[in-house]
């Protein structure tokens, strides 16, 4: 799924981190081994380059998952950001309040089951029985006995199959972009420019309560997910190592709908995010964006930005509205 989350994914997951589990399954067949994990010191992708005149905007696409133990080889964006005069941040939502450390204990208790489906509702209850078939053969082989997550909402309970599909696999959802350049852009003094889209929640414990009883049409965010991980691991793992070795060809050939965008329409479709502002976040932080974008090209010789790989690639991603706004663009050879 994506690395930045829809709005409404990110008020959840502030309201409630997850616990980490460690869960068994089943042991993977041979012929689902499909990634070495002993990966160390690729090179990733080249970047792209998009001119406005002498004026610079360097941008790395990032994938994700990407090979568990890799160690990425970041000596030319180092370079890069040696001399950058700014660097743009992907576009986020951020969904908070104002309550500090003791509003956040008071709110403690009513954040029990905040992924529950309404009415206390199990999950065979939710979907249709062909979909939840698939469910129940995919869990046990990814998650083991695990059934916490059979009163979860489709959406939450899909995600949580795909994180372990794809880390028994020998992916991992890591950062390892931020972790390699940090001390380079401390050294210049560089700090990212944030483009976030933001809302505070007046009432978090008012908002929680409604969220708890809020119906979501996210069967298709739960569809697709189980597509994905019975049909696209071993693409998932190729194009995590296309990304590791370098190789853009193959990474435009693997590019495929995200599942991040059937995710979202699905939370953010509905009266409840219409409601509290969630379903404009995405729309102005993608704005922000290109609006910092143009103004770096515009005032400084070199800028370097980071974006989610489908954004680079897509023919609706931001680097082709850069594009289309006459920016020159040249792709890594």
């Amino acid at each position: 799924m994506r690395p930045h989350h829809p709005a409404m994914l990110a008020f959840v997951l502030w309201l409630a981190p997850a616990q980490a589990q460690v869960t068994s399954g089943m042991p993977i067949p041979a012929s689902e081994h499909v990634l070495d994990t002993a990966v160390v010191r690729m090179p990733g992708p080249g970047m792209w380059k998009i001119r406005n005149g002498d004026n610079v905007l360097w941008v790395l696409g990032t994938v994700s998952p990407l090979p568990a133990g890799m160690a990425w080889n970041a000596s030319k964006v180092r370079a890069i950001v040696r001399e950058a005069d700014a660097m743009i941040s992907a576009p986020s939502v951020v969904v908070g309040a104002d309550i500090g450390f003791f509003g956040k204990l008071a709110l403690l208790p009513s954040l029990i089951g905040v992924r529950a489906n309404p009415d206390g509702r199990k999950l065979s209850e939710v979907v249709p029985a062909p979909l939840y078939a698939r469910w129940s053969v995919l869990k046990q082989r990814h998650m083991g006995r695990d059934d916490s997550v059979e009163n979860w909402r489709p959406i939450f309970a899909a995600g949580k199959l795909y994180d372990e599909a794809t880390r028994r696999i020998g992916l991992s959802g890591r950062d390892v972009v931020y972790a390699e350049i940090n001390e380079a852009m401390k050294a210049r003094g560089l700090k990212p420019v944030n483009v976030s889209a933001r809302i505070k929640i007046a009432n978090p414990k008012a908002v929680v309560k409604e969220f708890k009883g809020a119906r979501f049409a996210d069967i298709e965010c739960f569809e697709k997910t189980l597509d994905r991980v019975e049909m696209d691991l071993p693409v998932l793992a190729a194009r995590a190592n296309a990304w590791a070795t370098g190789d853009v060809q193959a990474l435009t050939t693997l590019r495929h709908p995200d599942l991040g965008d059937v995710c979202e329409r699905a939370m953010l479709g509905g009266q409840f995010a219409a409601k509290y502002g969630m379903d404009a976040l995405e729309a102005q932080s993608r704005r922000k964006w290109i609006a910092e974008a143009g103004a770096s090209l515009a005032r400084h010789r070199v800028t370097l930005a980071i974006l989610p790989m489908n954004d680079v690639l897509a023919p609706d991603g931001l680097v082709a509205e850069l594009a289309n706004k006459g920016y020159v663009v040249e792709a890594p050879r």
